[in-house]
């Protein structure tokens, strides 16, 4: 398929000298998406941010966990989900083995990926599927505030080599683990924080945080479980509706005054024991954003801009 890696026998290229300092500078996802969705302001080693973005954010061929028509002929288990494990201190253990599996991947696949690089295969060639994907992937920018170069040209492909060469180095999270144990972090660009009215939860979530994806909640298919638009008619289509679709169908997203009851935060939380957790990409929100959020629904999830009390 167009974006398997091309696995060649013989001598790949040369991964080449390391420079360690230029292998963990510090790149930002400080960019309006294609699609404009606003940014999250999480960082990545500027390596790790070109993978990412020249992949779709995990969400095809080298994705974790994918099914088999998300992977387009990759083979399962070659994951380069370098997304970070968290979005805050909060320890997942299956989010952490994740990107420990998926870098040591990487590293094993180090002259194969810059092969494919070199050869056009990867990223993949345009097409409407592809597009669509990458239109709503995170798009970094360095320390300047410049865009990363793309990862096919001869910059991008400096920073790939010489992020290989090293090891391919990974942010892990942009703050210190719960738990004490220690973790490679970076401090995030600032968002504004989620609080417990729905303007600020339909801005600094569902528009922030790339729900407005087209793959996502988008489009014009509202399959999707609901489609974010405006704040009305979004507001509309989340609270006393149900879910569609057949993984959680007949649940109601946002049951006013009923947290617990809401299948809107259950997804939030990962805990809804249907489909995927929200929002996609392997970051979850902080616990003061999940609270803001019940907040909001415990005092009857109203949609002007009065505050709800955490």
């Amino acid at each position: 398929m167009a974006c398997a890696l091309s696995f060649v026998l013989g001598c790949g290229p040369e991964l080449g000298e390391c420079d360690p300092t230029a292998a963990t500078r510090v790149a930002h996802h400080a960019l309006e998406s294609a699609d404009g969705a606003p940014p999250s302001g999480l960082p990545a080693y500027e390596g790790q941010a070109l993978l990412l973005q020249s992949c779709g954010y995990g969400s095809f061929c080298h994705g974790a966990d994918l099914p088999p028509e998300n992977r387009r002929g990759v083979p399962d288990g070659l994951s380069f989900d370098v997304n970070l494990a968290a979005s805050d201190g909060t320890v997942d253990e299956a989010r952490v083995a994740r990107l420990r599996r998926a870098r040591f991947r990487v590293v094993q696949e180090a002259v194969p990926i810059l092969t494919a690089i070199d050869d056009g295969s990867m990223p993949p060639p345009p097409g409407p599927a592809v597009d669509d994907v990458l239109a709503g992937a995170p798009r970094y920018a360095d320390l300047d505030g410049e865009p990363l170069p793309s990862i096919d040209s001869a910059a991008g492909r400096e920073i790939v080599r010489n992020w290989l060469a090293c090891g391919a180095p990974v942010v892990e999270r942009p703050a210190a683990r719960d738990d004490g144990v220690p973790a490679v972090i970076e401090r995030p660009l600032p968002l504004p924080p989620i609080e417990p009215n729905w303007p600020s939860i339909y801005a600094n979530l569902l528009s922030a945080r790339g729900c407005a994806r087209a793959v996502c909640h988008g489009g014009a298919d509202e399959s999707a479980g609901f489609v974010v638009r405006d704040e009305a008619q979004t507001h509309a289509a989340l609270v006393g509706a149900a879910a569609s679709g057949d993984a959680c169908g007949g649940r109601t997203l946002v049951d006013a005054m009923n947290p617990e009851g809401s299948l809107f935060l259950a997804k939030l939380r990962g805990d809804a024991g249907c489909g995927d957790p929200m929002p996609l990409g392997g970051i979850p929100l902080r616990r003061v954003e999940l609270e803001a959020v019940a907040a909001w629904i415990a005092c009857g999830a109203p949609a002007g801009p009065e505050g709800c009390a955490p």
